[in-house]
């Protein structure tokens, strides 16, 4: 299994020697060495020298300064800091990278475990209500909950359609019967464009350039 690159990013694990962007709730960024969560407090160690601790909820984006490609990237990679523990043991169990349930979770959810779609789906990983009965999960606003859920049915899309991710994600996002409907990716812009957020952060973790 490859590093956990993007899950590393999201949980505030201190990191040396690797550069990083914090990106604030207010717009500014900042440079920075390495990161640490304590508790409801990051410290942040400033590439130059010093630190500065604030409280966890203000710091959107911790992204590794080597997946940055532009000042547009810095807006739209949304990492959030506190589901390592809940993804990790999701991911071994149904035998998945965490890097690709993290990036679902970003791409769903931006890692807000209160959200609610349009559509009435829920928590970091967006089920539907429907949904959620059938995979057994009771609370979907419970991070582990729903992310157990939400991963065992994306490694259940994947095993329906052959282990290829794009058609796998296509179904979690706009369900396996638009997918046989149109005998492959739906047309879609919505479905689409999620699609390619998703594999676009997934590749990044892996060192893949677009």
């Amino acid at each position: 299994m490859r590093p956990l690159v993007l899950v590393l990013a999201m949980i505030g694990l201190a990191r040396v020697g690797l550069a990083e962007i914090a990106v604030l709730k207010s717009g500014k960024i900042l440079y920075v060495d390495r990161h640490q969560r304590l508790g409801e407090e990051i410290t942040l160690h400033l590439t130059g020298g010093g630190e500065v601790t604030v409280p966890a909820d203000i710091v959107v984006n911790v992204v590794p300064n080597e997946i940055v490609e532009t000042s547009e990237d810095i807006q739209e990679i949304r990492l959030v800091t506190q589901w390592e523990p809940v993804i990790r043991p999701a991911a071994e169990k149904y035998g998945l990278d965490p890097n690709l349930v993290a990036a679902v979770i970003w791409a769903e959810s931006s890692g807000d475990p209160d959200a609610v779609s349009t559509k009435g789906a829920r928590g970091l990983m967006q089920l539907l209500p429907s949904t959620a009965r059938e995979l057994g999960v009771d609370n979907l606003f419970d991070p582990r909950d729903n992310v157990d859920g939400g991963t065992k049915y994306l490694r259940k899309m994947l095993d329906s359609h052959n282990g290829n991710l794009e058609l796998a994600l296509a179904a979690y996002n706009a369900g396996p019967d638009a997918v046989r409907r149109h005998g492959g990716l739906p047309p879609h812009k919505e479905t689409k464009t999620y699609v390619a957020r998703v594999m676009r952060m997934y590749e990044k973790t892996q060192g893949i350039s677009e």
